[in-house]
């Protein structure tokens, strides 16, 4: 993936609405409220063992890649992740989000991706150590920082130094309890990407609510790359 110029300090973050939050009775109802103000959709996968819940199943995303037309990002917290790489980089998601502290070499399965021209993102749990994405230096075509536990809990205060940490030029994603009063420092950290769930889908309005969190976001905008992580692309190899 082309990083260059994607991040920097007082860049604004675009809007990504995480399915696995909305309501599952109203699921398509609740996408569609949403659509017209996100940059994206954020697909959690989980297995019950990396992450104690079961996320979004196969089917869901599948139908979602055959008929949305925004980018889907595909985020893997499973301890086994090779098969559902193939799987989702086959459905032409934009991305897969693979975790460091899952099984595999990360370059395999980032190859893999990128084989059907799918960005292979480097993903991290809120507890690992953040030198872990310098091991991935030229392998990651960006990184996912999680900014609370895997499957839920609250923010984690900490996840702004972290982000602090990361290697420069590194598009990135943050997830885990993101609401609007972290919109300001995700910013001014050069985020590409802020994951909103809860904070969209709670209740009734979640249309209004995806107008206002798109709005304050664009007002964040400051130097850096305004197409920011949708100008990525797979790097080669």
């Amino acid at each position: 993936m082309g990083t260059s110029g994607m991040t920097g300090a007082g860049a604004a973050p675009r809007l990504s609405a995480s399915v696995y939050a909305a309501d599952p009775l109203h699921l398509a109802d609740e996408i569609d409220a949403v659509l017209p103000y996100v940059e994206s959709l954020h697909l959690d996968v989980m297995d019950g063992m990396f992450a104690p819940q079961y996320g979004l199943s196969a089917r869901v995303i599948g139908d979602l890649a055959a008929r949305i037309a925004k980018p889907l990002d595909v985020h893997l917290m499973v301890a086994r992740p090779r098969e559902a790489v193939i799987r989702f980089a086959e459905l032409g998601v934009r991305s897969v989000a693979i975790h460091v502290e899952s099984e595999g070499d990360f370059a395999d399965l980032a190859g893999i991706a990128r084989a059907n021209g799918t960005c292979a993102f480097a993903a991290l749990r809120h507890t690992t150590a953040v030198a872990e994405l310098e091991r991935l230096a030229g392998r990651a075509d960006g990184c996912l920082f999680l900014t609370a536990p895997a499957g839920g809990g609250a923010f984690d205060e900490r996840a702004f130094e972290r982000l602090s940490q990361r290697p420069a030029g590194l598009a990135t994603i943050v997830d885990g309890k993101i609401g609007p009063e972290h919109f300001g420092r995700l910013g001014a950290l050069g985020v590409d990407l802020a994951v909103v769930g809860a904070a969209l889908f709670d209740g009734t309005g979640a249309r209004e609510r995806a107008r206002l969190f798109a709005a304050r976001l664009a007002s964040l905008s400051g130097p850096g790359d305004p197409d920011g992580i949708e100008a990525a692309s797979p790097q080669a190899g």
